[in-house]
């Protein structure tokens, strides 16, 4: 199949994007993949503005005889105005729309990240031929705030690993965290609300490591012996650690999916987040919302236990990567027509 796939990085560990590149890449019938990752520099501030402007164009450029006719870019920030788009179809997955504060979530940083990304954006939106979004709230997103044509957008909901299950690790009165740690994470919030609650007489907050704002949180509150902050979660260890957790809490603002939320409730986590969340409905409805942290204990244990078991074997039937990329390969089909 004439299709390149064009990725920033395709190492599982880094995140949701990362994740789905990973899951993508494996389908057999592509031509092949650009990483970005294995050429490109990240040391300085100046190594993030040559990349953007210049280095990933070069590298396309580059390949540009060994590109398929469909070239499948897996996020807008990493697609360009270049002669390697010329008399191609463009495939591109749109996960959400942060960058422009959304709808309901609205802050400074967010609009001075859409003043610096709006025109990328945009241009990669009219050029694509198909765009990929993991939920219904990102497709209405595109249509109300970039008046994307509704008939170039495809739902493909991101997927859940088989290895994603309850299994009998002892608990070990936790309240856990894994995820990104960016403002719209609100771990800060999370923090502050076990703080203040009295789980933090008989729970353990564990916060599990990232990039961004962790190194800042960690030296604010480590001094607090109820929250412990550890290294991020190796990949071959995440499932073994999720399964330690008695509860996960998910304190975002705003997803366009929330893999590490349905992953622990596929792994039979209770599972909860904020009420004032912006999440998508598809995710959203197995998780349990909250006003704040001491709410977790308004239903009985073994009840949630009960309920989450359930809920474990829906979301693994709902989501799955052989779906995705099954939707992939029809799109790819239609487009090389």
């Amino acid at each position: 199949m004439d299709v390149t796939i064009i990725a920033e990085t395709f190492d599982p560990s880094k995140g949701g994007i990362p994740r789905y590149n990973y899951e993508i890449s494996k389908i057999k019938d592509i031509k092949n993949a650009i990483d970005f990752s294995k050429n490109l520099k990240n040391k300085s501030i100046l190594d993030k503005y040559l990349n953007k402007k210049l280095r990933r164009k070069q590298i396309l450029e580059r390949n540009l005889d060994k590109l398929g006719n469909v070239l499948h870019f897996t996020q807008p920030e990493i697609m360009f105005r270049s002669k390697t788009l010329k008399n191609r179809k463009i495939i591109l997955t749109v996960h959400d729309l942060a960058v422009f504060g959304t709808m309901k979530v609205r802050n400074l940083y967010g609009d001075l990240r859409a003043l610096s990304f709006r025109k990328q954006f945009e241009f990669a939106i009219n050029r694509a031929d198909r765009i990929m979004v993991n939920s219904t709230q990102t497709r209405d997103e595109l249509i109300e705030i970039l008046k994307t044509n509704p008939g170039k957008i495809v739902i493909d909901s991101l997927g859940i690993e088989e290895k994603f299950k309850p299994t009998d690790d002892k608990k070990e009165g936790i309240i856990g965290y894994f995820g990104g740690f960016n403002n719209r994470k609100r771990v800060g919030k999370l923090i502050e609300d076990f703080i203040e609650s009295a789980l933090s007489n008989k729970l353990k907050l564990v916060v599990y490591g990232n990039n961004e704002d962790y190194p800042i949180l960690k030296k604010k509150y480590e001094r607090f012996g109820s929250i412990v902050f550890n290294d991020k979660i190796p990949e071959d260890e995440l499932v073994k650690t999720i399964n330690t957790f008695d509860y996960f809490v998910y304190p975002t603002s705003y997803e366009g999916f929330g893999l590490p939320l349905l992953e622990c409730i596929a792994c039979g986590i209770p599972s909860f987040v904020y009420n004032d969340a912006v999440l998508p409905e598809e995710a959203k409805k197995y998780a349990i919302e909250i006003e704040k942290l001491d709410d977790i204990m308004k239903t009985d244990y073994k009840e949630l236990q009960k309920d989450f078991a359930k809920k474990a074997e829906e979301v693994k039937k709902e989501f799955s990567w052989e779906k995705t990329r099954a939707t992939l390969l029809e799109e790819y089909g239609k487009l090389l027509q």
